[in-house]
Order: C-alpha cells, then structure tokens, then sequence
C-alpha cells in the first residue's frame, strides 16, 4: 500500500492517491514500523487534503468503511497501462527469454512479490491437486514474511503418488525478478496467468496479462472483479478446491480460453494514462461529481 503526497510545507488546497489500504486487513504482513508510517500517513492525507483519488471503487468504499471520510470527497480515478506493452508474436523472442529464466513450456505465470497476501500457498496446493502438464512460475521478488511459501514449495507433497503425475518435469520455478524487458515475451508465452491474491487496490498485473493475450484466472475479492469484470475466471481465494477446478477448466475448456482472451482485450481499453490525466485535472478543477 502507497500512499502519495508532498511533503513541503504548504497551507493551501491539495489532492492525494491512496492506492490501498491492505494494511487494514493484514497488518501482520508489514514490519511494525511500516505499518505505524502507512497507518499515519494514509490518516493524515485522508485527512488533510480536499480532494482523495482511489484507484478503484473497493479502495473508495475502505476509505469510507474503515478511515471515517466522506464518500464525497474521494474519487475514483483509474490508473493507466503501460501504452508500450503489447503481446510479443516473435516465438524466438519469446524462447530466449523462457531460456533465460529456466523456463520450460507449458507454464502457467504468476507476477508479483512473494508475500502472504498474494495467497501462493493456497495456489501452490491448488496446483499440486490440479495435476497438470505445466509449470507453475512464480516470477517476482521474495517479500516481507515469504518463507512459508518458500517451505510449502520445498516440502509440500503431491496428493497423489508420483507415478500419477501426468508430467514428471511439472515444478515450481523462482526465477526472481523479471526485467522489465522481458516481461512481454514471458507473459505472451503463459498458457494462463494466476492472480488469486487475497487483497488488491487495484491490479496491474492481471491487466498486463490481458495487454498480452493471455486468459487470467483471478479472485472474486476486493478490487479484482471490478478491475476484470466478466474478463477473468474468478474464484474465491480461500476455496483450494475451487481454485484447483478453475486451474483445470482454464487450462482445458478452449472455449472459455478464447472467450476470456478476447474479453481481456476489451476489457484494458478502459485503462489508458489519457483518461487518467482527463479525470484527475477535472476532479482538480471542479471538484468531485456527484
């Protein structure tokens, strides 16, 4: 969670973002001096500036829920995407990148920090149960509290025996943080992109994934439904049951990939920095709309 401000001294009329307020709901996932910063300074903008931009509509109604303000003083205004990302249709591209990162096709993509609140251990057993003939990349920078997900995929165990694992080289891979270089190509070449994080404001990388092509299997909570609408095949993130029968079904059912697919690519025309900036310099100089 971020939250953006100016920190010069000045008595006159401002505007912040609040991008989240995760901490709110797992305060246990940040250091105590982290958290004592994001619950003050998120307050103190809450607080002190005239107008609030929240990036979604879920971040709106926590201001309003957990903070105390007025819903009339925050506004939704939507971030953009990156205009320079676009699926990358060069397959020698995409190879010397999978190379790269020790990356063997099929392989399903997960892209973000290793955190608890991304919800990996959960999709680790998830996978695990949904005995496919995939890879599951968990592409990103181990955060703060990682380890348990780093132990489940050390010591979990397959429910089932070895000898009924449908692909002997399915693995977990850590290739760390991606260049953000190679970030198209190793998208691009995902069967499928995984997003069941417990909590979001937001949701770039859901959004990144349907830029380049690629279906998205999400969670039904906070911001993500708003964010992908009827692009993305949601699940409850606490049901590994479910997730695991989602994982099938989006790997499987070629109808439902096309459609997701094609969804996705309406679905990020919504989210350009034009409207962005359109929408901020309104709410600057008129005001919140009811």
């Amino acid at each position: 969670p971020r939250t953006r401000t100016s920190w010069s001294r000045c008595s006159g009329p401002s505007a912040a973002t609040i991008h989240d307020l995760g901490y709110h709901y797992f305060p246990e996932a940040h250091p105590k001096r982290q958290l004592a910063y994001l619950r003050w300074s998120t307050r103190h903008n809450g607080r002190r500036a005239r107008y609030l931009l929240a990036d979604s509509q879920a971040t709106k109604e926590d201001l309003v829920r957990l903070d105390g303000l007025s819903p009339d003083k925050v506004s939704v205004v939507y971030p953009g995407l990156d205009p320079t990302l676009r699926r990358v249709e060069d397959e020698g591209r995409v190879t010397a990148v999978l190379h790269h990162y020790g990356i063997t096709p099929p392989y399903l993509l997960f892209i973000s920090t290793l955190q608890p609140r991304k919800n990996l251990v959960r999709l680790i057993r998830a996978y695990r149960a949904a005995n496919l003939p995939h890879q599951l990349v968990l592409a990103g920078k181990t955060g703060w509290l990682s380890q348990p997900i780093l132990e489940e995929i050390a010591n979990g165990q397959w429910p089932f025996p070895k000898s009924e694992i449908r692909n002997p080289k399915s693995e977990i891979l850590l290739p760390g943080f991606i260049d953000d270089a190679d970030k198209a190509a190793l998208l691009s070449g995902a069967e499928a992109f995984l997003y069941p994080s417990l909590y979001e404001g937001f949701g770039f990388p859901l959004l990144e994934a349907q830029v380049c092509g690629v279906p998205v299997l999400a969670a039904n909570t906070s911001s993500l439904p708003e964010i992908a609408g009827d692009s993305a095949l949601l699940v409850d993130p606490l049901d590994t049951a479910a997730m695991t029968a989602a994982l099938q079904r989006l790997v499987q059912d070629q109808t439902l990939r096309a459609r997701l697919i094609g969804r996705g690519f309406e679905n990020v025309r919504r989210f350009t920095w034009r409207e962005t900036a359109v929408r901020a310099l309104d709410l600057l100089e008129n005001g919140p709309r009811s």
